[in-house]
């Protein structure tokens, strides 16, 4: 037996200073985060009831599932369809204009074709699909 030594005792650690961190940080995460998403697009949803859009005076955009584009009835090239859209929403900015895109077609090729028809100025876009 060892008389008069003391048995090493386990140093307790403060925990308050590590939950001070913890919620520090998550206050400036907080403050720090935009949760508003700047880039949203304005979309109007119909019900489904009510009377079609006349799809005769509209200008038709098909986005076919091999990645090409119509509009109206004649071929366009991706980098061609502004300068095609441009000129035919010349006289009108509010003609109407159907994005109608094939089954299968990426969801982000439609948001480009309404951002690029958004910046030429275009205020009257529906939004369709080939069943």
């Amino acid at each position: 037996m060892q008389f008069g030594q003391q048995r090493p005792t386990g140093r307790l650690i403060s925990l308050t200073p590590l939950i001070d961190v913890v919620f520090i940080l998550l206050v400036f995460f907080m403050l720090a985060s935009s949760f508003l998403d700047w880039r949203s697009i304005d979309l109007t949803v119909s019900s489904g009831v009510g009377e079609a859009t006349s799809d005769k005076r509209a200008i038709l955009i098909s986005l076919r599932s091999d990645g090409s584009i119509v509009v109206g009835s004649e071929p366009v090239s991706k980098q061609g369809l502004q300068s095609v859209m441009t000129a035919k929403l010349a006289g009108d900015r509010e003609q109407s204009v159907v994005i109608r895109s094939d089954t299968g077609v990426p969801l982000q090729r439609a948001v480009n074709t309404l951002d690029l028809l958004r910046t030429i100025g275009a205020t009257n876009v529906s939004l369709s699909r080939n069943r």
